[in-house]
């Protein structure tokens, strides 16, 4: 019979050692290990990967493109300023021509025939001096300045009744048109006038007047505006009792 081997001694104190796996040599010239490149140590003190270079870079970046953000916003904030500020004169300019030449074409309107056109008055205190009736006008017929305190009402006159110049101003003042008429005129100027009254006759004072000027038959003042007819012409002195009724500087209503 086989005899069976017989187990060997173990010295007490003392264990197996495991067997020594071999260490894989990296690139050729390098004692670095396997699986890392060499000269990529991790530097003592910060652990392998940490971000902080690169979150600086960031934070850098972040400033920097908030800044230009904030820069934009002013720029566009002033071309917006700028163009609405262009919009705004131009319009203005637009507007300035347009009743320039409204008020063009409506002057040419009138002077178109026998009727020339003015802004002659004659000078106004500030209120309440300019209620001191002046002893007369230096403008004929007058077409604004100081006046009485009591305003004439609207009303086709006779001779006899034909208020004070001081009173008719006042009344220009208060946006009502005055008709003067040299007194004597043929019934069909006299028809073409009182038409005119008619249609307006809450707004207009007729009123004859011997003092006018020689080649003047009619005349209709407003606060600041004259018109001077050679002849009597309804269709100037309509249009220009629609232009300037009830717009004196005061708004007084007419009845």
């Amino acid at each position: 019979m086989a005899k069976k081997a017989k187990p060997k001694k173990r010295t007490p104190g003392k264990r197996p050692q495991p067997a020594k796996r071999p260490i894989a040599a990296g690139p050729a010239g390098s004692s670095a290990p396997a699986g890392r490149p060499a000269g990529s140590a991790t530097p003592a003190g910060r652990p392998s990967g940490s971000p902080s270079g690169a979150a600086k870079a960031t934070r850098a970046d972040r400033i920097e493109a908030a800044r230009r953000a904030r820069r934009r916003k002013k720029l566009q904030l002033r071309i917006a300023i700028g163009a609405a500020a262009a919009l705004v004169i131009g319009a203005i300019a637009v507007n300035s021509l347009s009743n320039r030449s409204e008020t063009n074409a409506f002057r040419e309107k009138l002077t178109a025939g026998s009727c020339t056109f003015d802004t002659r008055d004659d000078s106004v205190s500030a209120p309440p001096n300019n209620h001191v009736a002046p002893s007369s006008y230096e403008v004929n017929p007058p077409a604004g300045g100081n006046h009485d305190p009591s305003p004439a009402p609207a009303g086709n006159y006779e001779q006899a009744t034909v208020p004070p110049d001081a009173r008719v101003v006042h009344s220009l003042e208060h946006g009502y048109v005055a008709i003067w008429h040299r007194p004597g005129l043929p019934k069909e100027d006299m028809d073409l006038i009182t038409n005119v009254f008619g249609r307006y006759e809450n707004d207009v004072l007729v009123l004859p007047r011997a003092s006018l000027p020689a080649d003047t038959k009619v005349a209709a003042t407003a606060w600041g505006e004259r018109l001077l007819c050679r002849n009597v012409e309804q269709g100037p002195l309509t249009e220009f009792v629609k232009k300037y009724r009830n717009e004196g500087p005061e708004k007084i209503p007419h009845t």
